[in-house]
């Protein structure tokens, strides 16, 4: 489940010392070295607000920030701990051992989860990346651009869940960014014991849109670039805060399923997910609302029937693109009155030729349209001339 991304940037301030007779020369070096210094410092100084996010703390401490992300599976503890530091000043400060140190702002980054991709977009720093890790599925248009010229690799598999080692360790980026899952893996301490940092995001675990979207501010400061990321997740947030309250008063709640059967599981989104949430906010009415659990819950075909059958909605698979893939991937999905009704929407709708799906690098930081695609279909008369983004009914 777990997947890896993220690629670091960097802004990096060069301080030319120039030895010359003249005078006004080395005035004007050291008043636009002096410039150069205030402002990394200025940029550095700014700390975010964290609001919906559980996942990861920001701390601010005389000369460098103490970055937290906690260990959703066991509560209170701490997953991975880093030490960001201005960069050129490692020497000069004395700090704790017990985490990840770090310059920033990096200057490269090995992006190895696609839901990173549209933050990065998102915060400016998309040109950072020198390693994806699966190519094919990028949907950046940007990033495919430099995917052709080489300028990014390719470093992995499997959705993420795997990545080439000796390929990283080539590259050497500057920061490497994987999708956190229980517990670090054998390759990811190997990349920590080989000097490079490892950042663990854990967004999919929280119970929201919005605090998955909150995440860009942890990403964000590897790049000092947290103000610019509060500003705009303050611009999200009240897109997303306007469009729940039009949807307030509505009183009808339609039924809700939501996934497919695979390998023998239907994994359904627990009931304190953040895709259960999101059918909170939009007004739907879910049947495991009263669930714990905020990852999937593994239920069997025969379980998920005899609860949801008469489900009016279903947020279907990501890889049909038709009621008939469906009915030939399991002819039971026939018996639910979504399907007869004609009422399946899948996440397909921006999909380039390549197959890469836009869903997955975008919906983390545009809940906004991720919950006004929801709200549009199950309450189509609250949005009459809105046409879905990520979603499309199935035909």
């Amino acid at each position: 489940m777990g997947i890896r991304q993220l690629m670091m940037l960097a802004v990096a301030c060069s301080v030319f010392l120039i030895t010359s007779c003249g005078q006004s020369s080395s005035k004007k070096t050291e008043s636009k070295t002096e410039n150069q210094t205030t402002s990394v410092d200025s940029s550095f100084q700014f700390t975010s607000n964290i609001k919906y996010a559980k996942g990861f703390k920001i701390e601010r401490h005389d000369g460098y920030k103490e970055l937290s992300v906690m260990d959703p599976w066991n509560k209170g503890e701490i997953f991975q701990k880093y030490y960001l530091i201005p960069r050129g000043k490692k020497q000069k400060l004395s700090l704790p051992s017990d985490g990840q140190i770090i310059e920033v702002p990096v200057r490269s980054i090995a992006s190895l989860s696609n839901t990173q991709i549209g933050i990065l977009n998102f915060l400016g720093v998309l040109d950072k990346v020198v390693a994806v890790s699966m190519p094919d599925r990028i949907y950046s248009d940007d990033l495919n651009k430099r995917i052709e010229k080489g300028e990014v690799a390719g470093a992995g598999s499997g959705q993420g869940m795997t990545f080439d080692f000796e390929k990283i360790i080539d590259i050497s980026p500057e920061l490497v960014m994987v999708s956190g899952y229980m517990k670090i893996s054998n390759d990811e301490a190997k990349l920590i014991d080989a000097g490079l940092p490892v950042a663990f995001n854990i967004e999919w675990m929280e119970s929201s849109l919005l605090a998955r979207a909150e995440w860009a501010k942890f990403i964000a400061a590897f790049f000092n670039k947290e103000e610019k990321a509060d500003k705009l997740f303050t611009s999200l947030e009240e897109r997303y805060l306007n469009i729940k309250s039009e949807i307030n008063h509505v009183t009808n709640r339609p039924g809700v399923i939501s996934g497919y059967h695979f390998k023998g599981i239907w994994y359904m989104p627990g009931g304190q997910s953040y895709l259960a949430q999101l059918l909170r906010d939009a007004k739907g009415d879910y049947c495991w609302f009263s669930d714990s659990s905020q990852g999937s819950i593994p239920l069997s075909f025969e379980v998920v029937l005899e609860k949801q059958s008469g489900a009016k909605i279903w947020f279907g698979p990501a890889q049909c693109r038709s009621l008939k893939e469906m009915a030939d991937l399991d002819e039971r999905y026939t018996l639910f009155q979504a399907y007869r009704d004609g009422q399946v929407y899948s996440m397909t709708k921006r999909k380039n030729e390549k197959g890469a799906n836009d869903y997955f690098e975008s919906g983390v930081i545009r809940p906004d349209l991720m919950l006004k695609d929801v709200a549009k279909i199950l309450h189509p008369e609250l949005f009459p001339d809105y046409d879905l983004y990520f979603y499309q009914k199935l035909e």
